[in-house]
């Protein structure tokens, strides 16, 4: 994959904040749950629909938020959401996207789509990114939160990246990382999220929630759903994975918002743990940027395509038929954990 995009590009996306122990624990800490099977189940007829801030989806997959997909593929946002308007799954566009949010909109087609929101010291920016979200007709706004600064990303550093594609926001300007950064808003409180809401007028997702405490906040600030999230591992290292976070903010959330979660999620498998702790949908975030590296629309469209399929036998294999069949009783510490 480094030979295709280039070794900047490939370190910028595969790496993680510091020494990589948080990016390297986001898959080994599903690979620590054990699955339960039950038998006899009569599990030939199936549906993965779940349902999401109060609409029906056919998988509980979405496509996370990466910024600068034209660094991995020359058609970047539009072939990602070709493929996965191909396979009925929403995708979130981020703040920091190379294609306009118009384009990726028409892309989508009836696909569900949300638009993630950083928070900058420059409100109009923000503001513009909420404007384009309205306009565009996406669903929901995501806003990032574990972002006051950016983490200290010792790969991406010694790799030098610097966006050669303009992001929607930049109007054509390459910035360096270290400019785009310190447009972040450190100062943002829990008190600024009912703003984006009034603002928008859509359903509000809080990404970036790994404490039963901020869950509880979230959904005494009106959050519709949350992401138990460490960003990919890129902003602290050696803080806690969203497969060990997710219950306990499961727990704290108690039914009140939808619950989802990114982070190492690679396989069928990782889906329904997720599933069956609680969450109510999950997010895919490098797995599907490399296969927009190797195939573009096509490559995006197989990886999330046999995500899901393998999401749906591992339902038979466990004993069910649909999601909701799916519950911590199906879930052991891995012995070999």
């Amino acid at each position: 994959m480094r030979d295709r995009i280039g070794r900047a590009a490939h370190d910028y996306f595969a790496g993680g904040a510091g020494a990589e122990i948080t990016l390297r624990d986001n898959h080994a800490a599903w690979n620590r749950i054990a699955l339960a099977p039950r038998v006899l189940r009569g599990v030939g007829e199936r549906d993965t629909a779940v349902t999401l801030l109060g609409e029906r989806r056919r998988h509980p997959v979405l496509v996370a938020p990466m910024a600068y997909q034209r660094h991995a593929h020359d058609e970047g946002e539009l072939a990602m959401a070709r493929g996965a308007a191909a396979t009925g799954t929403p995708m979130i566009l981020s703040s920091q996207t190379t294609t306009a949010p118009a384009d990726v909109a028409r892309a989508m087609g009836e696909t569900a789509r949300w638009m993630q929101l950083y928070v900058f010291r420059d409100r109009a920016l923000s503001f513009e990114i909420v404007e384009a979200a309205r306009e565009g007709g996406y669903e929901a706004l995501v806003i990032t939160v574990d972002f006051p600064l950016g983490g200290r990303r010792d790969r991406e550093i010694a790799s030098g990246f610097t966006a050669t594609h303009p992001t929607f926001l930049n109007h054509g300007e390459n910035l360096s990382p270290d400019v785009r950064h310190t447009r972040h808003d450190p100062d943002l409180t829990w008190d600024d999220i009912a703003v984006f809401a009034e603002a928008s007028a859509l359903p509000v997702v809080l990404k970036g929630i790994l404490h039963p405490a901020d869950a509880e906040l979230a959904v005494q600030a009106g959050a519709a759903g949350l992401v138990v999230s460490n960003h990919g591992g890129r902003q602290l290292d050696t803080v806690v994975s969203g497969a060990d976070a997710l219950a306990p903010v499961i727990d704290a959330v108690d039914g009140r918002a939808d619950v989802l979660v990114d982070g190492g999620v690679r396989r069928g498998w990782d889906v329904a743990k997720a599933i069956a702790l609680g969450a109510n949908g999950v997010l895919v975030g490098r797995h599907a940027l490399w296969g927009l590296a190797r195939g573009g629309a096509e490559g995006v469209e197989r990886v999330l395509s046999d995500l899901v399929d393998e999401f749906d036998s591992t339902l038979a294999l466990l004993g069910c038929r649909t999601p909701d069949e799916l519950s911590r009783d199906h879930i052991l510490t891995a012995p070999w954990a």
